[in-house]
């Protein structure tokens, strides 16, 4: 549903525009005029309205019903087993969402949405004050024990010094270790023991209580520097999953373990292990514990290098998943069954199973619509994504639309269009001074050609079209690859039934018309009659007050050609046309052919970017890089430019005439849309054939035996190929129908000659020559190879060879008739007739009708023909005569009428 205006809803529902404004105001629609438009939402809107209004309510549920019936054995209480049908019926019921409720909803999401935001970054900042309070307490701790520390130092004997010492661990936690000084050990010489005084010894019990006293401090105090930083190091870890999990980070808890499996193992035995070290009162700066650490940082650097090993990383261990995988199928408009339990990850005769439950058969390999996977996948608990069939062509157009650039103004592109022999190629002849005309056979265009001109007005690209009705495919590609479109008409011709068509074409493509009247130097040259007949076609020229450019010129003269261009250039400038320049290069083939020494060469049209050699191109069905480009006359280029036709090399096959082309990077994305292209191709192809099967299977079945005129046909480029099928198939009748069996843009091979003695078929070659493998074959076999550079030539001979084939027609001639007067009868002779001929000749050996009443009664022949009493072979007009119907009587007063049927030919 579209956007209309009020008065085009008012045409569509067959009423007036001031009812249909009434409606929209009383459906709560603002008022507009006739000519303003209503969107789709607005037209929804309106006919929920009116429905609303008639009674009618919005079904804003679906219910699916499925029944299944299956047969189950059970065993009552005698012991004997029976069957029981067991009946399952199952409904679902789909609900329509109101979009009321869904815009609730959202507004309630978003609101919560901020909220949360709002709550997050109110902890955010609760934890930073708290952070930083815990961390102003820590540094007065730290000053308050170094104070303490140094005091105790000076009242301490030089032996008994305490060094203090902050360590920072990796991660940003400090320590504080007290460590006595390692003083070295001096020579004792052996002397007598010294008795101890009763000072000495009180000094030393102070210095041994001291000491337990430090030692004391130092424990308590590691032991609080590592809960704290446990508690920290858990504070963190919560922090870095709660950002995975979107929760909030929780109160950190002594009792709950920081994680599962085996990392969650790991923390807690490196934490017991910690706690017990700091019990016993051990040093982590002892040799020996210099020594562990300096193994255990070895065996560390290891695992990093082998990668991370535990006890149970060579065991093998299968973990069921909790929950169910829920995935996103992508659905295709056609797709396997095969193929969609695959994306589902299932086996496919599940997918069967729930397909008979619908009431549908399926193989593995047979294909299903989209809606009927989406149910089917939906049914199994996943998500259906709809995707178009050419969503491998759109991806890639995107990609390279993304890479043009730097916009710049375009030479524009003219093709010219009219009916056959009005002068189209004498006119680009003279344009471009060449005589191409002069070269092509039977005096006709063919092929479309495809030249750019340097004039005085800039670079103009100029295609020609043939004129001849089957070309008019060609005539088509050329309307929609165009900007403006040049219909030559004959000023001693006027309008042909080619020029309608022309016009018609450059409509459908939305063109705008330059009409050119030829032929101007003629002595039977009318003008003013042409345009006449093209104001009958709706083209008025600007001259009576139309919208037409018209310009009167002379291809054999010149005149007018300059006043031509100047339209064509204004026409140009007006339509603003511009094209990116850097960027990759996109355009359409116009013709392609296959030449031998060269191969496949492609005419192409740069419509966007600039063409270099080495870029690689996708043409329809094929890519391949370009290994050669040359211009219209021939002269190797290295790159084109927009609105510029080259001929490139480089393609594994000639892609179909009108297709497009694009440069691509990738060269596994171009062989994936390739690939794409061809199965839909082939598809296309299978199923016309399967259709033309059965057209013909039941045509044959109505009509009963239809001959068929079995055609292999080879031309030199694929536009006149497309041409010559179209008109080949337009000849066919009920009786007698054209098969080509083979057709293809190549020389005549061995190949085809065997194919068509095979299936009997005529051999064709439309400006192609078959080789001499192919010439000996086809001498050997005593067959026929019919060459053709005329289009026409051939068509005519076709017609001709289906004529031969169909059935003469036959028709009846009356020859005379004989009024009955009286009728004589005999035992030895039986009947006999007297008669008058009325009219014509009675003929003895002609088949002859009984007419009573003019009614046909009898039909049959003559037994014998008298004149008085001799026998006759014939009796004229006016003269009187006896004869006998050879089984049965005649009657005075019926008639004798005497007739042959002739044979006529019959052509197509």
């Amino acid at each position: 549903m579209a956007d209309k205006t009020v008065k085009e809803l008012a045409d569509m529902v067959g009423k007036t525009a001031s009812a249909v404004q009434q409606q929209l105001v009383d459906a709560g629609l603002p008022a507009r005029a006739e000519g303003d438009l209503v969107t789709e939402l607005e037209q929804e809107k309106l006919v929920t309205y009116l429905k609303q209004s008639h009674g009618q309510q919005e079904k804003r549920r679906i219910s699916l019903k499925s029944k299944t019936t299956s047969t189950a054995r059970v065993t009552g209480s005698s012991g004997k087993s029976k069957s029981v049908n067991v009946e399952v019926r199952k409904k679902k019921v789909f609900e329509k969402p109101d979009p009321e409720k869904m815009a609730e909803e959202l507004a309630a999401r978003e609101q919560a949405m901020i909220e949360s935001q709002e709550r997050a970054a109110k902890d955010a900042e609760e934890r930073a004050a708290t952070k930083k309070k815990a961390e102003e307490r820590q540094a007065a701790t730290l000053a308050a024990m170094r104070a303490s520390l140094g005091s105790s130092k000076k009242s301490d004997d030089k032996n008994d010094d305490i060094s203090t010492s902050v360590v920072v661990k990796k991660g940003g936690k400090a320590t504080v270790e007290v460590k006595p000084k390692e003083q070295p050990k001096k020579k004792v010489a052996a002397t007598k023991p010294k008795v101890e005084t009763a000072a000495e010894r009180k000094a030393r019990e102070v210095r041994e209580k001291e000491e337990n006293r430090l030692r004391e401090i130092e424990t308590e105090t590691r032991r609080v520097q590592a809960e704290e930083a446990q508690k920290r190091t858990l504070e963190q870890m919560r922090k870095m999953a709660g950002k995975y999990t979107d929760q909030p980070a929780a109160e950190v808890r002594k009792d709950e373990p920081l994680a599962e499996g085996l990392v969650g193992d790991a923390l807690e035995e490196s934490f017991e292990k910690e706690r017990r070290e700091i019990k016993r009162g051990t040093s982590s700066t002892s040799a020996r514990g210099r020594g562990r650490r300096k193994n255990q940082d070895e065996r560390e650097m290891k695992n990093r290098k082998n990668g991370l090993r535990s006890t149970q990383a060579s065991q093998h261990k299968f973990e069921k998943p909790v929950e169910k995988i829920v995935y996103d199928v992508e659905i295709s408009e056609q797709i396997t069954v095969a193929d969609l339990a695959q994306r589902m990850a299932v086996k496919a005769r599940e997918v069967t199973k729930l397909l008979m439950k619908m009431g549908e058969i399926a193989r593995e390999s047979d294909t299903i619509d989209q809606a009927t996977a989406s149910l089917i996948v939906e049914e199994m608990g996943h998500n259906p994504v709809p995707v178009s069939d050419t969503k491998v062509e759109d991806d890639l157009q995107v990609a390279v639309n993304e890479r043009s650039s730097n916009v710049q103004t375009r030479p524009p592109v003219v093709t010219i269009m009219g009916h056959v022999d009005h002068g189209k190629t004498s006119l680009l002849d003279k344009i471009r001074e060449t005589k191409v005309a002069t070269g092509e056979a039977g005096g006709i265009t063919q092929h479309i050609g495809a030249y750019h001109v340097k004039t005085d007005r800039g670079v103009i690209t100029f295609l020609d079209t043939p004129g001849h009705a089957a070309f008019s495919a060609m005539r088509s590609r050329g309307a929609q690859a165009t900007d403006i479109v040049v219909i030559v008409v004959a000023a001693d011709d006027g309008m042909m039934p080619q020029t309608e068509e022309a016009i018609d074409h450059a409509r459908a493509a939305g063109t705008p018309i330059i009409v050119a009247i030829n032929k101007m130097d003629k002595p039977s040259a009318d003008p003013d009659r042409v345009l006449n007949e093209l104001t009958a076609k709706e083209v008025v020229s600007e001259e009576w007050g139309g919208d037409t450019p018209m310009a009167r010129i002379s291809a054999k003269t010149g005149d007018g050609i300059d006043g031509l261009l100047e339209l064509i250039s204004l026409q140009a400038e007006l339509m603003e046309l511009e094209a990116p320049l850097d960027g990759a290069a996109q355009g359409v083939v116009i013709e392609s052919r296959l030449e031998k020494g060269r191969g496949p060469v492609v005419s192409v049209l740069v419509k966007k970017g600039t063409l270099k050699q080495g870029d690689l191109v996708l043409a329809g069905e094929y890519y391949g890089k370009v290994r050669a480009m040359t211009d219209e006359h021939g002269q190797r280029i290295q790159s084109a430019g927009p609105s510029i036709p080259v001929e490139i090399l480089g393609l594994p096959e000639t892609p179909a005439a009108g297709s497009e082309f694009l440069v691509v990077t990738d060269e596994k994305k171009a062989r994936e849309v390739a690939d794409f292209r061809t199965n839909r191709e082939r598809e296309r192809q299978l199923e016309r054939q399967n259709a033309m099967r059965l057209e013909s299977m039941f045509d044959q079945m109505e009509q009963g035996d239809v001959s068929f005129l079995n055609i292999v046909l080879k031309t030199d480029v694929r536009g006149s190929l497309e041409a010559l099928l179209s008109a080949l198939n337009e000849l066919s009748t009920d009786e007698v129908k054209v098969r080509v069996i083979s057709s293809g843009v190549d020389p005549i091979s061995e190949s085809d000659v065997t194919l068509a003695e095979s299936s009997e078929a005529v051999l064709l070659g439309f400006n192609v020559r078959a080789d001499a493998t192919a010439r000996r074959k086809a001498d050997a076999a005593n067959m026929d190879i019919r060459y053709y550079s005329v289009i026409y030539g051939l068509i005519d001979d076709v017609k001709a060879a289906m004529s031969g084939m169909l059935a003469p027609e036959h028709r009846e001639k009356i020859l005379g008739v004989a009024d009955v007067r009286e009728v004589f009868r005999s035992s030895k002779f039986g009947a006999a007739a007297g008669c008058m001929v009325v009219e014509g000749t009675i003929y003895r050996n002609k088949p002859i009708r009984v007419l009573r009443d003019d009614q046909v009664i009898f039909t049959g022949q003559l037994q014998s023909l008298r004149r008085y009493k001799e026998d006759v072979n014939e009796v004229r007009t006016g003269m009187e005569c006896g004869l006998a119907v050879r089984g049965y009587d005649v009657e005075a007063g019926d008639k004798i009428e005497v007739f042959e049927i002739q044979e006529f030919e019959r052509t197509i």
